[in-house]
């Protein structure tokens, strides 16, 4: 499978979110409410975060690059590493932006409808649009399990947090196929300067396609 193929599929991972639903409402238990609480405040704490990132296709295949997220500004940005020539960017508005720089073409969609539009949101909280379906608790690391409040059978989100200190290790999306895209996270720092530049969207339709 291509490099654009497997970034193709990830952007549908995000996209399909906008379906996440539920069974039911998930009663948790008291000290799981206290994970989740702190899971709440470790993403209300981050103000900007850099780290690289390894994606697993359903197939198998793997593709790479690096992650910026600017909480201040509510921007993302996902830079792939060659040979792809992916980008995915948030710019701070309500858009997800996927540009695929090999037939130049450009898809958006409401970050609001992505896995991780919450992130980018003043406060963090994960209940209202999203329900706790389950948190599954391991020696050293959490995986709280995401859905939308709407939409029943649709997908799910697992977020994988390391514990001491708490940060987000992985996230992986399920659609309703059943099919898993992964992202493992890794040399994360928090708290850097990121330049303002990097959230910059140049519509290609006005500024001209780039030549790489």
């Amino acid at each position: 499978m291509s490099c654009r193929d497997l970034t193709r599929r990830a952007f549908g991972a995000l996209a399909f979110a906008a379906g996440l639903g539920a069974h039911a409402a998930v009663a948790l238990a008291p000290e799981q409410v206290a994970v989740v609480r702190e899971v709440e405040a470790y993403f209300n704490g981050i103000h900007t975060l850099e780290a690289d990132f390894r994606q697993r296709a359903p197939d198998g295949g793997v593709t790479s690059g690096k992650l910026f997220i600017d909480r201040n500004r509510g921007a993302m940005r996902f830079d792939y590493d060659p040979p792809s020539k992916i980008l995915l960017i948030a710019p701070g508005d309500w858009r997800l932006i996927f540009y695929d720089g090999s037939i130049q073409q450009v898809n958006v969609i409401p970050i609001g409808e992505t896995p991780l539009g919450f992130v980018l949101k003043d406060e963090v909280k994960l209940e209202g649009d999203v329900t706790v379906r389950s948190v599954d608790e391991r020696p050293g690391d959490v995986d709280v399990t995401l859905v939308r409040t709407e939409d029943p059978d649709q997908g799910k989100v697992v977020l994988t947090l390391s514990r001491s200190p708490m940060r987000l290790v992985r996230w992986s999306v399920t659609d309703a196929q059943g099919l898993t895209t992964e992202i493992d996270l890794d040399r994360i720092r928090t708290g850097v300067e990121l330049d303002r530049k990097l959230f910059v969207w140049r519509d290609p339709k006005l500024f001209g396609f780039p030549e790489d």
